[in-house]
């Protein structure tokens, strides 16, 4: 065999990789960075950032902490009521909601939570005014 007959045998190889990859790329079409509800999300974004402003505008930022395997939110104001998620940017089928309805603290454990970075989107109204706030934690072992 002659080193041409090799040369095209080598771009032969190649090429075959190549178009594999890309069948395998296009069959197994999922964007972990791009949201399934993106469009609903685009549409919200005005009452998204209202109601990011209110938090600021308002001084009414919770405060969020972990404290012996629960996660403690403590609000500024009394009556609050909406809605607690806690997402899992690595694997979307961990994420969890909860409602809620509290006076000043409200409190959810998370030692069911498995360990690693977490999302929590917290989105509460308290006297008719929408208010949301996104924060990063942490769960230990």
């Amino acid at each position: 065999m002659n080193w041409g007959t090799k040369i095209i045998i080598g771009m032969g190889i190649a090429m075959t990789l190549v178009v594999t990859a890309g069948i395998y790329m296009v069959s197994h079409d999922t964007d972990s960075l791009e949201d399934v509800d993106y469009y609903e999300k685009g549409l919200r974004y005005d009452e998204v950032y209202q109601q990011k402003e209110n938090v600021t505008r308002d001084h009414a930022k919770a405060h969020v902490s972990i404290q012996k395997g629960d996660l403690k939110i403590v609000f500024n104001n009394e009556h609050n009521e909406g809605t607690l998620r806690l997402l899992r940017p690595s694997d979307r089928s961990l994420d969890r909601k909860f409602r809620f309805s509290a006076l000043r603290t409200y409190e959810v454990p998370i030692h069911h939570l498995k360990p690693g970075a977490w999302r929590l989107e917290l989105e509460w109204q308290h006297k008719g005014k929408h208010y949301l706030q996104d924060e990063v934690f942490y769960v230990n072992d």
